[in-house]
């Protein structure tokens, strides 16, 4: 008999999800961001493009990773198929369809995306009804908005991993790293199924997160190594680096195309994050970030009335605890330049030796 996603979820103890984020209970980094920055320029990518002339580049080609800023690619793919004709965004998706990518450990990004959807949710964990209906369109908007893993990896499995790594390839990022996130997670829960090849990792992650669909032996498996997840950011890290990967350069690409209006549909979603106010000129402010243990990832389009648009990107890896939950200052660094020509020459003052 094969469980369903509260039983799964309720018997591994879910509760402690936000182990994906860190505690934050470190001592703060005395020198902040700037100083870490200039102390760590090897483990920095970044691509900034204000639309006014003023560049900035470090690394643009290294492959570091992604985090959730990768899901910027899912809404590209999703736009990408609604546009032809493959998806609607209005076309009804079970809840518990959806929930069958969930295993909790998000930072809390699938109770907040249920909350924002309106959906009731009495055990803080799972909805209340399977059967409630969502929109495609708005499992694409959370996979986006909040970060939810689990919409991202249904919205991937919906128009295809292809649509994904074609999306990406039209706006000049050939290559993308698309993996199962869900894949990626559970061989954080059972680290004897990740591969010794790192090559690999996507193929085997892919058949894993499938597997885990139906097999109620491997859903058994999962629940019983949920107390063997490591607790901690330092033991997490590891983990962490093996995840998806891609470069400051690529993602900078797909989203200057898509502020461009490339894909629509992924436009509006990434701009839900600044509904306003917004500075003076400037009509919309795009953004996708996100963090793992050692990882933290930003990207940043303004689109002023004039019909310029600025980009920004920077990739962060070997990110030590102290400064994790410090990422509203490292956004600011980010997203600064694109708004104010001083703040880029300090940021180039800063990446560039």
């Amino acid at each position: 008999m094969l469980l369903n996603r509260r039983q799964v979820l309720t018997a591994a103890g879910v509760a402690g999800a936000s182990m994906l984020i860190g505690t934050g209970r470190a001592a703060a980094e005395p020198n902040g961001w700037e100083g870490w920055l200039a102390a760590n320029r090897g483990h920095v990518g970044a691509v900034i493009d204000d639309g006014r002339g003023g560049r900035l580049s470090h690394r643009p080609h290294q492959e570091q990773p992604l985090a959730s800023a990768v899901k910027a690619v899912h809404a590209a793919g999703y736009a990408l198929a609604v546009g032809q004709g493959r998806v609607r965004p209005d076309e009804q998706v079970r809840v518990g369809d959806w929930e069958k990518y969930y295993y909790g450990l998000d930072g809390g990004a699938h109770q907040a995306s249920m909350a924002d959807l309106g959906i009731a949710s009495a055990n803080g964990v799972t909805a209340d009804d399977p059967d409630r209906l969502v929109s495609l369109d708005d499992l694409a908007k959370v996979a986006v908005l909040h970060s939810d893993n689990a919409a991202a990896d249904f919205v991937r499995t919906r128009v295809g991993d292809a649509s994904l790594r074609a999306a990406a390839l039209s706006c000049g990022w050939p290559g993308v790293d698309t993996r199962s996130i869900a894949g990626e997670v559970l061989m954080l829960i059972l680290p004897d199924r990740a591969p010794a090849d790192p090559s690999q990792r996507k193929r085997v992650g892919d058949l894993l997160a499938a597997q885990a669909l139906h097999d109620p032996r491997l859903q058994l498996e999962i629940i019983g190594r949920f107390p063997d997840i490591p607790a901690t950011y330092d033991g997490q890290r590891p983990w962490a680096r093996q995840t998806w990967h891609g470069s400051a350069a690529g993602l900078h690409r797909l989203h200057r195309s898509v502020a461009g209006g490339r894909f629509p549909q992924a436009r509006t979603h990434l701009e839900r994050a600044f509904p306003g106010p917004l500075p003076k000129g400037v009509k919309a402010i795009g953004f996708k970030g996100g963090s793992l243990p050692g990882v933290l990832t930003m990207a940043y389009t303004v689109r002023w009335e004039d019909g310029r648009i600025g980009t920004g990107v920077l990739l962060a890896e070997e990110v030590d605890e102290s400064l994790s939950t410090k990422a509203g200052e490292l956004a600011d660094l980010v997203l600064g330049p694109l708004l104010d020509p001083a703040s880029l020459r300090d940021l180039r003052a800063t990446l560039v030796a």
